[in-house]
């Protein structure tokens, strides 16, 4: 028998809420991201926005990251340990931990 939940774990990616939109008269972000009050508009780290094709990415230390996908963030909140975007071991409360920049602990 086939699992089609998780199969689509597998691919889906954790939805999180975009920070950074896109709109036909500019761009605009939240005030804050995770609780931080945003400085001058600018990107932070933790910042989600939409790219083409709906997928998301997450802004970490001057770079977009791909949102890892609901089987990858069902696996670390089991682990001891977690990846932070550039697959460096933390613990998973790490403040740059996949888990904490998305707002899972």
């Amino acid at each position: 028998m086939i699992d089609l939940d998780f199969e689509r774990s597998q691919t889906e990616q954790l939805p999180l809420d975009c920070t950074i939109f896109k709109k036909k008269d500019g761009i605009y972000c939240t005030k804050s991201v995770r609780g931080k009050e945003r400085i001058d508009g600018k990107k932070m780290n933790g910042d989600v926005a939409s790219f083409k094709g709906g997928i998301l990415k997450l802004w970490w230390e001057g770079k977009w990251w791909a949102v890892p996908t609901l089987c990858e963030f069902q696996e670390w909140t089991m682990d001891s340990v977690c990846p932070n975007p550039e697959g460096d071991i933390v613990e998973p409360d790490h403040p740059d931990s996949w888990l904490s920049l998305a707002g899972l602990v």
